[in-house]
């Protein structure tokens, strides 16, 4: 295969803002951001160049909330080409590039993992300003300069009135789910602050929508969709769309029921409209752009936000893959390396809500999602109404043991707190817990909360569904949350609203509440029942927790959401010419690469969405299609004959072998030892 040539590369500092998977340095782990050397997903990437990329300017990046400094490239430039050959590259040539460059990601994340790479001295940096000095995030000492910290870039400075936003999200109410629900509230605190806003969501088919949208829920056009939507903003965000700068746009999407996640059906820039194009926020930018053949989002915005909710680790777990799909470290590093290569390709910052997950180009972690302004609203009124009964009754109801948990009913959700009832036996048998959800395997979890009942007196009671801000929640003192797998738990951050204390495992997705909220979070470790029971005794015996102050109230409010989104998107620029990263080298390969799979290999894109999507629309399977189209090609006969020659020769060898061994066991050849 043809080798990307780095060519006129001068020995100078060439940021690349966290590349492609597969770009890996010396020393440090998938994922860094700067390059040394060119792994072999950079070598398949070429089959989409007819020449080599010419050289950046060199730059530095430093972002609000971790930010990339530099790396040297290492590579003296004399202009030279070294491959000039424009060859043709055939399907099959291509495959297999592809599969090279997934497999080298795959051992190249393994590597990380086993820490069998030696940390170089030359790595990657990343810096976290976080309010203060620039702290180097490898070696966790402060940063020095000499002359001022820079100041953001414009088009990375979001809090101007006059920014345009355009929001495309991957789900619509009546669909409760987060990048339905958050990007909805987004675009309202946005629009509030008077920034004019374009809310882009999925339209689904009738068929789709009766599996997919709760009671029952259909809509004939996307115009009663939207009447839907605007009267929830009235009645559950109490914002009423009317007199604000919000346009609700749609696009045609399907809904995958196999993966549980819609998916555009088409290119999503033709359905902007005529608006500005300025900032730009990509609400899982994996979903919008894994299988996106439309145009680069950089290209036609000045700044670019991807907001990753899900942790794909575990979620992907839950989903039931077969065959190749079906092995977890596949499966995993497969929709990693297209996670990161989009990421890097159409973002120029990407927000996880938590560091829970695998590491991603341009990543910043910060929690930009809050709560609704009823959620706060009922802590004070349940803390007015506390207050007003006494402080002895209001001890006296904290110490009820009343604990809930609420969560979709499926057993990914609820497995973590029906082990720790289990394992925690009669210990916890006095603490009346209260699950609240519905789902495929609500059965299957009442027979286990049963049996719990049966063999330790477990108190878990089990209801139905019910919104969060219903009033039978208002009595609980204490919310519990076992569950790891979401990136972060807004119900968490909802019973906090209402001035609950909360139970949380100590987890990367809980970081965020623990620290900002010490006095009401109780957690445990993980797997230690002992702790868990410490954990729920301190909780009971703490009572209601005191109002929660302005600003905690802020920081929990979309108020303080937005004022996060503005400092998390931010781009500083330390060196040379680039302004965003998404203009450097790394994400023009890795948009070149995504572009050229999409357009330009039909076959592989076809394997790779039956692949994720577990859809397989024809008896035929796609490898076969490719084989047959292979073998029309003229490198398939000579690689056939190739191989036939090959295997002749094995033949004979093999045979002459046998030969020797067959003498000399008959004696007839004693001076030497038989050949291994």
């Amino acid at each position: 295969l043809k080798t990307v040539q780095l060519r006129a590369m001068p020995a100078a500092a060439v940021v690349v803002a966290a590349p492609v998977p597969g770009l890996v340095a010396d020393g440090p782990p998938l994922g860094n951001p700067i390059v040394q050397r060119p792994a072999p997903l950079v070598r398949a990437a070429s089959l989409w160049f007819r020449q080599a990329p010419r050289t950046p300017a060199s730059g530095q990046f430093l972002r609000g909330r971790s930010r990339h400094v530099t790396r040297n490239a290492g590579a003296a430039g004399d202009g030279s080409s070294g491959d000039s050959e424009d060859e043709e590259a055939n399907p099959f040539q291509t495959f297999v590039g592809f599969m090279a460059g997934l497999i080298g990601s795959v051992f190249s994340w393994m590597g990380s993992l086993d820490g069998s790479r030696e940390e170089s001295t030359s790595t990657a940096r990343i810096v976290q300003q976080l309010g203060q000095s620039p702290i180097d995030t490898q070696i966790n000492k402060p940063v020095y300069s000499l002359g001022a910290f820079p100041k953001c870039t414009d088009a990375s400075n979001l809090r101007s009135r006059a920014r345009h936003f355009t929001i495309v999200t991957t789900a619509a109410l009546p669909w409760k789910t987060g990048p339905a629900i958050n990007a909805l509230l987004r675009a309202l605190s946005l629009a509030k602050r008077g920034n004019p806003v374009v809310l882009l969501m999925p339209f689904v088919t009738r068929e789709e929508q009766q599996k997919l949208f709760p009671d029952g829920e259909v809509f004939e056009n996307h115009m009663d969709q939207e009447q839907y939507i605007r009267k929830w903003c009235v009645e559950r965000a109490n914002i009423s769309s009317a007199g604000l700068p919000l346009e609700l746009r749609w696009y045609t999407a399907k809904y995958v029921e196999e993966v549980r996640s819609i998916f555009p059906s088409g290119d999503c820039s033709e359905e902007l409209g005529d608006g500005p194009r300025d900032v730009l926020i990509l609400e899982e930018p994996e979903h919008l752009c894994w299988y996106h053949e439309g145009q680069r989002w950089p290209k036609i915005f000045s700044h670019v936000i991807g907001v990753v909710h899900t942790n794909y680790q575990s979620y992907l777990g839950g989903i039931g893959y077969e065959g190749l799909m079906g092995t977890p470290a596949i499966r995993d590093n497969i929709v990693f390396t297209f996670t990161s290569l989009v990421c890097s390709a159409y973002c120029d910052v990407t927000i996880k809500l938590s560091k829970t997950g695998a590491t991603l180009p341009n990543e910043v972690s910060c929690n930009i999602n809050g709560v609704r302004e009823e959620f706060l609203e009922i802590g004070r009124r349940c803390a007015q109404k506390r207050s007003q009964a006494g402080k002895a009754k209001a001890a006296e109801e904290g110490l009820k043991g009343q604990v809930y948990y609420l969560g979709k009913g499926v057993l990914a959700k609820w497995e973590n707190m029906l082990t720790i009832l289990q394992e925690s036996g009669p210990a916890l048998a006095d603490v009346a817990f209260d699950g609240y959800g519905s789902g495929p395997d609500w059965e299957a979890i009442a027979n286990r909360a049963e049996q719990l009942r049966t063999m330790y007196g477990t108190q878990l009671k089990l209801f139905g569904s019910q919104d969060h801000s219903d009033e039978v929640f208002f009595d609980y003192p204490i919310f519990m949350n076992p569950s790891t797998s979401e990136m972060l738990c807004t119900v968490t951050a909802e019973a906090l609203a209402m001035g609950k204390r909360v139970i949380l495992p100590k987890h990367s997705s809980n970081t965020w509440f623990l620290e900002n909220f010490p006095d009401r979070c109780h957690s445990y470790q993980p797997g230690d029942f002992v702790s868990v029971e410490s954990a729920v005794r301190s909780a009971l015996a703490g009572g209601w927790p005191s109002p929660l102050t302005e600003e905690a109230s802020r920081q929990l409010s979309w108020e303080g959401a937005v004022e996060r989104l503005f400092d998390a998107a931010e781009v500083r620029v330390l060196s040379g010419s680039f302004s965003r990263p998404s203009e450097v080298a790394g994400a023009r390969l890795a948009y070149e690469l995504h572009h050229g799979l999409q357009t330009d290999t039909p076959l592989v894109s076809k394997l790779l969405k039956e692949m994720t999507l577990k859809s397989r629309p024809s008896s035929r399977t796609p490898w076969e299609d490719y084989m047959i189209e292979w073998q029309k090609t003229g490198t398939s006969k000579k690689i056939v004959e190739q191989v036939d020659v090959q295997v002749r020769q094995v033949q004979q060898d093999a045979v002459q072998r046998q030969e020797r061994i067959l003498e000399w066991v008959n004696g007839q050849q004693t001076s030497k030892p038989p050949p291994p």
